[in-house]
């Protein structure tokens, strides 16, 4: 027993020994692994000492380029997003009126046929895109048959009647000839001549019969190169092709397959260019004298999610509409492809040239609509050189703005080129990448 307790007082701190020395072993091989975890992992960039990065980024409040957004060349072409270098401007009052989106109707056509028939082909569909002499409908018509038939006709009477003077006017002449010397009788004279003469009369009755017959044919569509087609080949075609008259887009088309038509239906077709379109503002009596022609305008049109599109005055009423006792000015966009259409709202601010109002002050000015508020201040978006489709946003100060432009006063140089158009679209997707934690956008 006493040998028995021996082993055990001697066994006890053995196993505390072997204990403690494989926890050690355990502590040393996760320093091991730490070690090694941290040796694999990529350095993290420290962050420069410059107030900004390459891209014009404050450091303050930003790090890395969190503040810029990446859109691809159809989604600015799409979103109507504009470019243009910071400049030096006068600011002067502005007023802001309701307005109403129109078709520039000196770039619209309403295309009918100058001929009876039926529609055999509709080449074209709403909304389809049409360039000048392009085809739009074909109508198969008989009377244009008839009248085609009819020049040929007219003619041959032509030629016929040409021939026969050809033929009389020599035999005229000889015997006026004889007469002198006595060898033919006055009255086989007289006779010869008075052929010549009904002959000279019909041709001119055919030469006039053949140029109306042009005429109809001309007035029914045909040019001068089909009508000598027509008299190279002497095939009759009834076929009548309805151009187009402009460049445009199909608007409207109020006709079907197999509908007879004729020169009673005004418009067929309507054709409008959608490049340019018209904005026609309500001014009250009182501001009319302040509005002038090829004055800035900027046209915000709700619908489209308060868009500006920028603008000039191309015309001024010169009369009064005497039940809201209001003067229309039309405001003319130019490349309007942004998803304005004819028939929305819109509200348009007017730059105001009143004489006798204080000179406006050049001063470094920008659109309205290019300063966005974002985290709490307004904010532009510059274009960064050499990245195609890349903006950055930068805070500014701004001074009161008179609805079409806001003063400067500090954060943008002259000649810096930001978004003028489109900015709040840049904004929306700074903001979604900012809460999806990334910036980069595909749109």
């Amino acid at each position: 027993m006493k040998h028995s307790r021996t082993i055990k007082t001697i066994a006890w701190p053995l196993v505390a020994a072997i204990i403690i020395s494989l926890g050690a072993l355990a502590h040393v091989i996760s320093q091991d692994k730490n070690v090694k975890a941290r040796d694999n992992m990529p350095a993290v960039p420290e962050k420069p000492d410059a107030p900004g990065d390459a891209h014009g980024h404050e450091a303050e409040g930003s790090e890395g380029h969190a503040d810029e957004v990446i859109l691809t060349p159809e989604a600015i072409q799409q979103n109507g997003i504009r470019v243009e270098p910071v400049r030096k401007q006068k600011v002067g009052e502005a007023l802001t009126v309701p307005g109403r989106v129109s078709y520039n109707t000196e770039r619209m056509a309403h295309v009918g046929t100058p001929v009876q028939g039926r529609v055999a082909e509709i080449k074209v569909r709403l909304g389809d895109a049409v360039k000048k002499g392009d085809a739009l409908l074909v109508i198969d018509s008989p009377a244009l048959g008839e009248a085609q038939s009819d020049y040929l006709l007219k003619r041959t009477q032509a030629e016929v009647a040409g021939s026969t003077v050809e033929v009389t006017k020599p035999a005229a002449e000889r015997a006026k000839r004889l007469l002198e010397g006595k060898g033919i009788a006055l009255g086989e004279c007289q006779r010869r001549e008075g052929e010549y003469k009904s002959a000279l009369g019909a041709q001119k009755a055919a030469k006039s019969a053949l140029t109306a017959a042009e005429n109809t044919l001309h007035l029914y569509g045909m040019v001068q190169e089909e009508v000598n087609r027509l008299v190279r080949t002497g095939e009759v075609d009834p076929r009548y092709i309805v151009s187009a008259p402009l460049d445009g887009q199909v608007v409207k088309r109020e006709v079907t397959l197999g509908e007879i038509v004729g020169p009673d239906r005004e418009t067929l077709v309507t054709l409008a260019d959608m490049n340019t379109l018209w904005v026609l503002a309500d001014v009250p009596e009182g501001r009319i004298s302040s509005i002038a022609i090829e004055s800035a305008a900027i046209v915000t049109v709700e619908a489209l999610g308060g868009r500006t599109l920028q603008g000039k005055v191309s015309y001024v009423a010169p009369e009064l509409d005497k039940e809201t006792r209001t003067v229309q000015v039309r405001v003319e966009i130019q490349d309007a492809k942004t998803g304005i259409s004819p028939g929305m709202f819109a509200q348009v601010c007017l730059s105001l040239g009143q004489a006798g109002n204080p000179v406006p002050v050049e001063t470094l000015a920008i659109p309205e609509a290019a300063v966005q508020t974002f985290e709490g201040g307004p904010t532009v978006f510059i274009e960064v050189a050499g990245e195609p489709g890349a903006f950055v946003s930068r805070r500014v100060e701004v001074g009161p703005s008179n609805g079409l432009t806001v003063p400067i006063l500090a954060g943008l140089e002259e000649g810096t080129r930001i978004v003028v158009d489109g900015a709040f679209v840049i904004k929306a997707e700074l903001v979604k990448g900012v809460m999806e934690g990334k910036t980069c956008s595909g749109h």
